[in-house]
């Protein structure tokens, strides 16, 4: 009798726990959890949408953000932050790997523009002292079979476009008929090939710099000057009088070309402080 009862005990603790299971609390009924020999483990979060709210310390990974930019924290409450920092020699090297405005394909007719601006990690670009961030992420969607070329870029007004002679539609971003380039008050983001209606999948150009200028060519009339990495645009006296305060002789200090009036004459000189008057008659 007592080996039978033996014998069946693990029976009934097994059908026991099969009628009692409950779920474990991992955080307070567990010691030293090591997932190391698991075939299979996903710690976070997984989706293309960051939830509205998280609570510090929440992790959540943006599948379809640049890769390598994909891991988000929550720094404070309701507020993420992309997890982009690295080590010495594993931070990016080259512009083409940073996620500021960075143009992708999502699929055959889908171009995500700025994956990684938010409200949090907004995209800034600027234009002289004038600072515009770009805080939501854009789509540009292509319709039709044609053959063309995307040009991505951000106008003197902080607007981000999508430009071409083909039928685009835009998220968050401004769909710009008639444009083969860059315009010349534009900061360029990247272009993009498009053949029977469908996004090149080789990838576009990326156009986005680091270090760049803009150079002041004189026109004529006109006579430019470097101070301290301004460019000052002046204009050449030499070809073009100025108008100057009225003399009050004859000798007075002048350059030749400057001029001048009052009510009652006109002044020019002539030569180096020298001034010559016609008077002025009403009719």
């Amino acid at each position: 009798m007592r080996i039978r009862f033996f014998q069946t005990l693990p029976a009934l603790l097994l059908a026991g726990c099969a009628f009692g299971q409950t779920q474990l609390d991992l955080r307070t009924q567990s010691k030293s959890v090591d997932f190391s020999s698991s075939p299979s483990t996903r710690p976070v979060q997984v989706g293309t949408t960051l939830p509205a709210s998280c609570q510090t310390g929440q992790l959540f990974f943006k599948s379809d953000a640049t890769a390598g930019l994909n891991l988000y924290g929550c720094t404070a409450t309701n507020a993420w932050t992309v997890q982009s920092g690295g080590a010495p020699g594993t931070a990016a090297t080259m512009i083409s790997q940073l996620g500021d405005l960075q143009v992708t394909r999502t699929s055959n007719t889908v171009l995500t523009i700025g994956a990684s601006c938010s409200t949090a990690t907004p995209c800034n670009v600027h234009f002289g002292t004038t600072v515009y961030s770009i805080a939501s992420t854009s789509t540009a969607t292509i319709s039709g079979s044609a053959t063309g070329m995307l040009y991505i870029y951000v106008t003197n007004a902080g607007v981000l476009t999508v430009g071409s002679n083909l039928s685009v539609a835009c998220s968050s971003c401004s769909a710009q008929s008639g444009v083969t380039s860059f315009p010349p008050d534009s900061i360029a983001l990247e272009t993009w090939p498009v053949t029977n209606g469908a996004l090149n999948a080789a990838g576009g150009q990326d156009f986005r710099a680091l270090l760049g200028t803009k150079n002041v060519v004189a026109g004529q009339g006109i006579v430019t000057t470097d101070a301290n990495g301004s460019a000052v645009v002046s204009v050449d006296s030499t070809l073009i009088g100025l108008r100057v305060a009225t003399p009050g002789s004859s000798t007075s200090a002048c350059d030749a070309g400057s001029w001048s009036y009052d009510a009652n004459y006109i002044y020019i000189c002539t030569a180096p402080n020298t001034w010559r008057r016609a008077q002025l008659a009403s009719w």
